[in-house]
Order: structure tokens, then C-alpha cells, then sequence
């Protein structure tokens, strides 16, 4: 009798458009309806750690990475992808807007090989547009042969290692956003055309040919053994604390995904295949798809990076609106803002929302796309159709509304009543107001074998001031962990409630080690219950609201403190480099003798890995912290390859005079590296192209990379700023090295169609072409008897002394020194786009900051190789004097050995091709033609 009433009712309702009290109040009231099904709370992953991380105020970074090949064309005709991708940024730039996170969004492709299409952009709703079009834009993008997983997660791996080593000393909190079609798979290269386009070999397989069925099954195999061996590509990611989010689009023929989940979740659900051996916790989160809703389900799950979404899973109503299948979730004073996306399993639905005080507000169906905003009772309540079954909806709490606490529901309706066991789904995002916090981290020093006492936990609102726990409505529930850089785990709070939030909790230290730890708080709120029709209703649980605060546990006041993390940075085409690790107090550090590296992930071929700290390898040679700032590391391996090192070192630290006392710390470093190109293999596939294959219109390939070489026409400043490097620290008018707001104020004239030559500063930037076909041009930097070297690769010309750069110069920069001027002194030219936020512009000077005093050096060695002496006196001219190498001036107190270089020193940026631009000759007029380049090996 009460349904019959309710669904009379409800219907006059629907028909007439307009709010229905009364069919709300009926639909309030009944308490016997069965709840929606919620599903089982997730065991925690490494995506949530991403998340604490974030609510922890690090500095975030989401890699967008979209497959590109030409299967999309049949799987995804109605460009799904492209819609569901812009939903997420949408979202993303709403909550770094409303939150002032540091939020950065990049757009990359893959199909046989990988491209970044979108620099990094810190997102908000001013730059939402931007990012926009760039997704949009590959709609047109489904050209590729291949599903290179290999080559993806290759290429991913290094953007996101360089982002975070471009920020030394801030928190990185880092995911990738993985979208593909199809399974691995390979491409028989056909013919020497294909061999020169798109390369006869991969970067893991070098010596396979993918020529034949049976080699492209075998580089298959090769792919995912590498990825997935312990250490491999997936562990690689995992341990440089890269949270991956996997979704696989099934449409048409099922395509296998098994492998893609165990590379993403460390395990497959289908087949119980595993990969890698970092699982625990769980490495990423993996969402299958097969249409257009299952899409936006799948990405709407990253798309509030501090907490998960409550999902439901309820039924369709058939014919008018029920109780039964609605969704429900109860809001107070400590949820100031809900989104709601749902969708139901049917055609033709209608839905609608019903508030606390019973107003049915419907949410008919509008243009696909297009937001709609209803009278909410001074509240804020907004609706967009995303599909033809898919609704999502934005909700905020205005001053004074008195329908906002309470509970909503929201149901879909069928009026032909043809759905009925159809099920309905929704992902609920409570925003809460509240997050746990450490409220007086600077009150005391964290030294092990302490206890600390007077640790204040607390709670905060969304503005950054303290709450008071007994002010709230609902319930709270607060835990608090300490994790050491070892794994040993200490449960500071457990689920304190509201009336012991505020009591002070200590900090037991004894048995933690010195280094790098992390205090995890976790929030578990429930919202205030309510009543609907007279009868209890009972609060909604929110995803608990995490945070990780990363704290640095202390040895003895006596003793020196090191730094937590050691970055060697990008290593193109060598296995030697050299990294600062920061140091203060007083005391002593060596490298403990007899303790080899523990590596946790690498590359396959590295053979042996070598951690090394100037001499200092026992307390009689250990390095006086008073003297230094930092530490000289070095890092080698017995030859270069592709991927990320990641493992820890063991130092020793003791007081002055006082070794007897020494204390081990542990110390995490990393390091990104690459192989050479195998120019060989290069060479001999273009000329067997240039020979067996008249069908390539080379001169027509010449010429578009010709017009392509220029200087893009994007609005550029420039500046020169001298520097000092003292103790392997860059200075800047004898302070560390930064961008002031006074500098790059000046624009540099340009055509907007870009130009092939500038002058800034007194130095020319020439656009070159190059002698490949293939591939683009670069910029060679012309300064007048000056030497330098670029930042990005490859770094310089053939003997390693004039500067190269991108074509797209833009927030690059290059080192430059007068061999006729003091060694400690050099210049840094910095080109920054001309609307570059001052964010960016400190990210540039953080970079140069940390890569430039190490650069030096390596120009040093270019500058031996190549026969050119630093002077050491006034005017002397390059090269006029004894060499570098004999003892006289310049750098040349670091030998290789000191430094742990290797023949041919360092070699950090990639290799030059042959169409070196000019450079300042060496006054002996040596021109050996065997000179290598110490920033690569360049093509013969």
C-alpha cells in the first residue's frame, strides 16, 4: 500500500517537474528498505600512500600515459578515452584549487615508443583548458604499430625521476595514470624501411631483430621477463615510490589483461600470475573497462588524490522512484563538499535527488557535456549527463543551509520498467573538513633511544586552523604510527577519540635507527547520524583521511647528521656519477667498511654497483664535519643500461675523537640511467634503407626537418647570472644559488613563427638541423671564447665544449666558463618561458643548484681530453699553458680516481651527433680526431 502511494506520488511528480515534498517524505520514511550494497573496504596500497602523501603537503605529481595505437580505432571509435581522461583533470584542478595543493599534470603517449606531448603543467582551473586540449587532442592520435609496455613504463620511469630529482629536499608524491587497449605485443619490421623509421631493435633486446614471428614472441618474452623479474622495470617504479593506475579498455573481443594487473597490483586476479617482488603493500590499483562508463568509473577513482570515494552498488527503480535502490550517504557540519558520479545499467533512466528536509530535486537528462545548476537551499548543487547512463554531480554546503545535514539519496528510475535486477553504481567523494595533523613537530628534536613526550596530535580544518574534537557531531577515531627507514613500525595513538585528541602521546625512539622515518595518521570519521520519518538513520563512514609527515630521527646531539636520500640523477650513456649528500653538526663520517650496497631495484646488466664517499672508508680517513656542508658520493657500476637504481648505503657517523661510539645510518639513493644509442646497429640500418630501399623520399625528409629547426616562437626571457662554486656548493654573491623576482624580467624578441637564430645576452642560439634525417634538430650556443655544456641532452658537441640545448630552449639553461678566468668561477645563461610561474623558475634554479657545480667538473675533463689547460694566470690564452691533466690550474685536484671516474671520466648527457657547431679552438691546434665526448659517446 505505502509503495503503491509512493510511486503515485512520485510519478505526479516527475510529471510535473517540480520538487515533490511529499513523495520525498515517503521516500525518507522508509527504514525497511534495504541498504545499498557498499563494497568491502580495500586492503591499502601504494596508491594510498600516495594519497597520505599528498595530504602531507608534498609536492604532487600525475603522469597521464595514453595508448596510442591503432587499435583504439575499433575499441574506443567514440573516443572514450579522451572524455574519460578530461573528466579527471577536470576534477583534479577543482581540488588543487580548492585545496592550493602543488599539483603538476603531464599528458604522455605510447604505442611502439613513448612521447611526452604536454609539458608539465601545475594545474588549476586557470590552466584546465590548456591540459584539456592537449586530451582532446588525442582523438587523432591512434596511429601506432605496437603496445610497447616496455618502452612506457621505461619512459615514464624517467620523466618521474627527473621531476623528483629536479626538487631535492621536498616531498614528491608521484603516480601514473595508465591507459591501454590491448595486451604487450610486437611488430614484425617488414622491411629496411621499417628497420630505419621505427628501429630494427629494442633498448632491452638489442641483439634481437624483430624481423620474423619468432623473434618478435621472443623480444615478447625478453619484455616481460625484464619487467617483471625482481628489480626489474615494475620493482623499479615500486621502490622509487611511484604508485601505478592501471586501466585496461575491453571492447569487442575480450583482450587479455592479466599481465597488465600483475604489473600494476603486483599479482593478476585472473590467473594468479605475479610480478616483481615488491607486492606488499600492494603496488597500484587496476580497473578493467568496457565502455564509456566504465571508463570514467575507472579514472574517477584517482581523481581526488587525499581519500577513495565510497562506492555502492543499488538497484534501478522500475517505473517511478523507491526507497529501495537509492543511494545514501549522511552529511554534517564536517562535510562541507560531496561529488557524486553514479550510473545505471540501462537505457532511458531518469534520476533524481532527494535532501534531508524531503525535497526531490530530478536531474533530467540534458545535452551530453553540458552542467546544469538547481536551487539547493542556498547550497551550491551542480549536475552534468556524461553519458547517455552516467551522472555526475557536485555538491557544496552553503552559509546557513538547513538541508545540508542529514541524509541524501540518490535514485535512477526507469519509466518503461524494463530494467528490472539491472544494478546501479555510485562513487561517492565526501569531502571532509577535517585532517589529522602533528601540531608541534619543531617542539623537540627526535633523537633515537629517546622518549618524547610531548608529541600534540590534533585535528585541522580545511583552512590550515585547529578544531576542537569535541565540537564535532559525528565520531572520530585517530591512529598514529611511526615507520623507520628499517620497517620497524611503532603505534604512537590508537583510535583516540574526541575526548583524547588533544592529550599529549610520547614518542618511544629506543630501538629506531638514525635516518629518514615517516609518522602516518590516520582519521576515521563518521558523519553525525540523523532520522528520517521518525526512525534512526545512522551516520555515513568516510574513507579515513590519511597523512604521511616524513620526520628525520636524530642520532646523539654529539654525533653529525647526514641527509636522508642520495640522488645521482640522469646517467645518459655512462655508469659513473657524483651526487652532494647534505651534512651538519659536528662530529665524523665514513663509509662502513666491507658493506656493499643493498640493491632493491636495477637494471639487469649493471653488473657491479659501487657507492663510494672521496677516501673516507674507516674513522682514521673520515671527513671532518666541521670543515664541509656535504658529503662527495659517488656512484659506478661496470656498464650503463636502462632503468632506475634504487637501494641503500650504510655510513658511519661518530663524535670527534670518538670512534669506539660510531653509529650506522642507513641512507636510500637512486639513480636514473640509459644507454647509449647503439649507433652501429643505427647506421647500418639507414644505409641498407639508403640503399635497398629508393622509396624513402629523403630529400623530402630533409627538408621538413629543415623548416621544422627553429627556435619556437613561444614568449622567452633570458639572463646571465656568475656564480661561484665553493665546496662543490653553488653560490651566488657568496649565498646559495637562486632566481630572484628581479631577475628575467626582460623579454627576448621573436617572430611568432619562431626563428633559426637569437642573441641573448651578447650570445647567439642557433638552430641546427642536424645530419639525420630522422629525429630533431637542436640549438647550438655560441659564446665568444667561452666553453660550457647544455642541460638537457645530449649536452654538448663531439669534444664536449660548446653548449647544445632543445629547440625548445625554454626553462632550459647552460654553463659557461672562461678558460682564461678564475676556476671556481663560471656563468649560467637561464632561458625561462616568459609567463614561467615562480613555482617553475624555482624548480629551474633547484636544478641548477644541484647538477651545476657537478657539470663543472665533467667541462673540466672535456676540457683535458680535448688538450685545453685552464689559465692560471691573467690572460693566458686556452691551451697555451701545461694542461689540466700535468697539475696546472682549474679542476685539476680531481683526478678520475678521487672521483671514481672511469677512461673517458664522466659521461652524463647523451651523445652529440657529428654536426658539431663551431667551437673555441685550443691554442696548440690539437684536433685529435679520437676525442670522445664525456657527455656520451656521439654517433662515428
Amino acid at each position: 500500500m505505502i509503495r503503491r502511494w509512493l510511486a503515485a506520488l512520485t510519478a505526479a511528480a516527475l510529471c510535473a517537474a517540480l520538487p515533490a515534498l511529499g513523495a520525498g517524505s515517503a521516500l525518507a520514511a522508509a527504514p525497511a528498505a534495504p541498504a545499498p550494497v557498499a563494497t568491502a573496504e580495500k586492503t591499502s596500497t601504494q596508491v594510498d600512500d600516495f594519497r597520505a602523501c599528498v595530504a602531507g603537503g608534498g609536492a604532487t605529481d600525475i603522469l597521464l600515459l595514453v595508448d596510442e595505437s591503432s587499435s583504439l580505432q575499433g575499441t574506443d571509435p567514440e573516443n572514450a578515452r579522451v572524455t574519460s581522461a578530461s573528466y579527471l583533470v577536470k576534477q583534479l584542478a577543482d581540488f588543487a584549487t580548492g585545496s592550493k595543493a602543488d599539483l603538476s599534470v603531464a599528458v604522455s603517449v605510447f604505442a611502439q615508443g613513448y612521447s611526452r606531448i604536454d609539458d608539465w603543467t601545475s594545474l588549476d582551473n586557470t590552466t584546465l583548458p590548456g591540459v584539456q586540449a592537449t586530451i582532446a587532442s588525442l582523438k587523432d592520435r591512434v596511429q601506432g604499430m605496437e603496445t610497447d609496455y616496455w618502452t612506457a613504463l621505461d619512459g615514464a620511469r624517467t620523466e618521474l625521476a627527473a621531476r623528483a630529482a629536479a626538487r631535492p629536499g621536498t616531498q614528491s608524491c608521484q603516480t601514473l595514470v595508465w591507459f591501454t587497449d590491448g595486451a604487450i605485443n610486437y611488430t614484425i619490421r617488414q622491411s629496411n624501411e621499417d628497420k630505419a623509421l621505427f628501429g630494427a631493435a629494442k633498448p632491452f633486446a638489442p641483439d634481437v631483430e624483430l624481423t620474423s614471428q619468432a623473434a618478435v614472441e621472443q623480444v615478447r618474452q625478453l619484455a616481460v621477463s625484464d619487467i617483471c623479474r625482481g628489480g626489474g622495470l615494475a620493482d623499479q617504479l615500486r621502490s622509487s615510490h611511484v604508485s601505478v593506475f592501471g586501466v585496461g579498455l575491453q571492447s569487442g573481443e575480450p583482450s587479455d589483461f592479466s599481465f597488465l594487473e600483475s604489473v600494476v597490483a603486483g599479482k593478476s586476479t585472473s590467473d594468479s600470475s605475479e610480478c616483481g617482488k615488491l607486492t606488499a603493500p600492494i603496488p597500484g590499483e587496476f580497473h578493467l573497462a568496457t565502455d564509456i562508463d566504465g571508463l570514467l568509473f575507472a579514472f574517477d577513482g584517482v581523481s581526488s588524490p587525499k581519500s577513495r570515494a565510497i562506492l555502492q552498488t543499488s538497484g534501478i527503480c522500475q517505473v517511478a522512484v523507491c526507497a529501495d535502490s537509492a543511494h545514501r550517504f549522511v552529511l554534517d557540519q564536517s562535510t562541507p563538499a560531496v561529488r557524486v558520479l553514479a550510473t545505471a545499467d540501462a537505457p532511458g533512466i531518469s534520476a533524481s535527488l532527494l535532501d534531508p528536509l524531503g525535497h526531490l530535486s530530478q536531474l533530467p537528462r540534458t545535452n551530453v557535456g553540458t552542467e546544469v545548476t538547481l536551487a539547493a537551499d542556498g547550497s551550491s548543487l551542480k549536475y552534468t549527463w556524461l553519458s547517455e547512463k552516467t551522472v555526475v554531480i557536485s555538491m557544496a554546503a552553503g552559509a546557513g543551509s538547513k538541508s545540508w545535514s542529514g541524509l541524501w539519496q540518490l535514485a535512477f528510475t526507469d519509466p518503461a520498467g524494463q530494467s528490472g535486477g539491472k544494478p546501479s553504481r555510485s562513487s561517492i567523494h565526501i569531502e571532509g573538513s577535517l585532517k589529522p595533523a602533528w601540531l608541534n613537530p619543531a617542539a623537540s628534536p627526535l633523537h633515537v633511544g629517546e622518549k618524547i613526550g610531548n608529541i600534540q596530535l590534533g585535528l585541522l580544518d580545511a583552512a590550515g586552523n585547529p578544531v576542537d574534537p569535541g565540537s564535532l557531531l559525528g565520531d572520530v577515531k585517530l591512529t598514529a604510527s611511526l615507520v623507520g627507514s628499517e620497517g620497524k613500525t611503532m603505534v604512537v595513538a590508537d583510535a583516540l577519540g574526541k575526548a583524547d585528541i588533544a592529550k599529549p602521546v610520547t614518542l618511544d625512539l629506543t630501538g629506531f635507527s638514525v635516518g629518514a622515518a615517516e609518522l602516518k595518521l590516520d582519521l576515521a570519521i563518521t558523519t553525525a547520524p540523523t532520522t528520517a520519518g521518525g526512525n534512526p538513520v545512522p551516520g555515513t563512514a568516510l574513507t579515513p583521511a590519511l597523512a604521511s609527515v616524513p620526520v628525520n630521527l636524530l642520532p646523539p646531539a654529539e654525533f653529525p647528521v647526514v641527509g636522508s636520500k642520495i640522488d645521482f640523477g640522469q646517467m645518459d650513456g655512462t655508469s659513473q656519477a657524483s651526487a652532494a649528500l647534505q651534512v651538519s653538526g659536528a662530529g665524523c663520517v665514513w663509509l662502513a667498511a666491507g658493506k656493499s650496497p643493498d640493491i632493491v631495484a636495477s637494471p639487469a646488466a649493471l653488473g657491479k654497483v659501487t657507492i663510494g664517499l672521496a677516501k673516507a672508508s674507516g674513522p682514521e680517513s673520515c671527513i671532518k664535519v666541521k670543515d664541509v656542508n656535504s658529503l662527495p658520493m659517488t656512484f659506478a657500476a661496470d656498464q650503463p643500461d636502462n632503468g632506475s637504481v634504487n637501494g641503500r648505503i650504510e655510513l658511519m657517523i661518530a663524535p670527534d675523537g670518538e670512534p669506539g661510539r660510531a653509529l650506522p645510518v642507513s641512507v636510500a639513493f637512486t639513480a636514473s640511467m640509459s644507454k647509449p644509442l647503439n649507433t652501429t646497429n643505427f647506421l647500418l640500418a639507414l644505409i641498407v634503407a639508403l640503399v635497398l630501399g629508393p622509396g624513402i623520399p629523403l630529400l623530402l625528409m630533409y627538408g621538413a626537418k629543415w623548416f621544422v629547426a627553429r627556435i619556437p616562437g613561444r614568449v622567452l626571457s633570458g639572463e646571465i647570472i656568475p656564480v661561484t662554486i665553493s665546496h662543490q656548493q653553488l653560490l651566488r654573491d657568496g649565498q646559495p644559488f637562486v632566481i630572484r623576482d628581479t631577475d628575467l624580467t626582460d623579454l627576448v624578441p621573436m617572430k611568432a613563427s619562431g626563428s633559426r637564430s637569437l642573441t641573448v645576452a651578447g650570445i647567439e642560439l642557433r638552430a641546427k638541423t642536424g645530419w639525420s634525417p630522422l629525429g630533431s634538430g637542436y640549438v647550438a650556443v655560441l659564446a665568444p671564447a667561452r666553453y660550457g655544456v647544455g642541460s638537457a641532452a645530449p649536452a654538448a658537441d663531439r669534444r664536449g665544449l660548446t653548449p647544445r640545448l632543445p629547440l625548445a630552449v625554454h626553462n632550459h639553461w647552460v654553463l659557461l666558463v672562461d678558460p682564461m678566468g678564475d676556476p671556481a668561477s663560471a656563468s649560467v645563461l637561464v632561458l625561462t618561458a616568459g609567463d614561467a610561474s615562480p613555482a617553475e623558475k624555482k624548480d629551474i634554479a633547484a636544478d641548477i643548484a644541484r647538477r651545476l657545480p657537478l657539470l663543472r667538473e665533467r667541462l673540466a675533463e672535456a676540457m683535458r681530453a680535448a688538450d685545453v689547460a685552464e689559465a692560471t694566470t691573467p690572460g693566458q690564452v686556452p691551451g697555451s699553458g701545461p694542461t689540466a691533466s700535468g697539475g696546472a690550474g682549474g679542476f685539476s685536484g680531481f683526478s678520475a680516481a678521487n672521483r671514481g671516474a672511469g677512461p673517458g671520466g664522466f659521461s652524463g648527457f647523451g651523445g652529440a651527433s657529428p654536426d658539431q657547431a663551431p667551437v673555441p679552438e685550443p691554442a696548440s691546434g690539437s684536433q685529435d680526431p679520437q676525442v670522445t665526448s664525456p657527455w656520451g659517446t656521439p654517433p662515428p
